[in-house]
């Protein structure tokens, strides 16, 4: 269900970006508006890319935090809060951002495929 709203949205999107290029690029004799639709779906496709990769992940500190709590178990040989604890609070949940990233990477995607159909 959630993939085809996202598809959806992203076929949206990329077709609004379609005839933003054909109004915007049309008279311009440097830059074909299909060219301009290739480069948008690589920066599409990137910043997806790096929005879902900076949300949903385990973030620095938490790793240190496991890492010293490991140490600390391994040191003191006592009952401590392991690594399992800590990283469990912090695991992957879908948030806005990674909504975004994936509606950005499938509008990256269609970008290239229309861009390959139009070669």
């Amino acid at each position: 269900m959630a993939l085809t709203t996202f598809s959806c949205i992203s076929i949206i999107i990329t077709v609004a970006f379609y005839f933003l290029n054909v109004w915007l690029f049309s008279p311009s004799e440097y830059t074909s508006p299909t060219d301009a639709f290739f480069l948008e779906g690589i920066l599409f496709l990137l910043i997806g890319f790096l929005l879902l990769l900076g949300r949903g992940g385990i973030n620095f500190w938490s790793q240190k935090a496991a890492i010293l709590s490991a140490l600390a178990g391994f040191l003191y040989d006592e009952d401590t809060v392991g690594p399992d604890e800590i990283l469990r609070k912090d695991r992957w949940k879908p948030e806005g951002f990674t909504r975004l990233a994936l509606i950005l990477m499938l509008t990256g995607l269609f970008m290239i495929l229309i861009y390959l159909l139009t070669l």
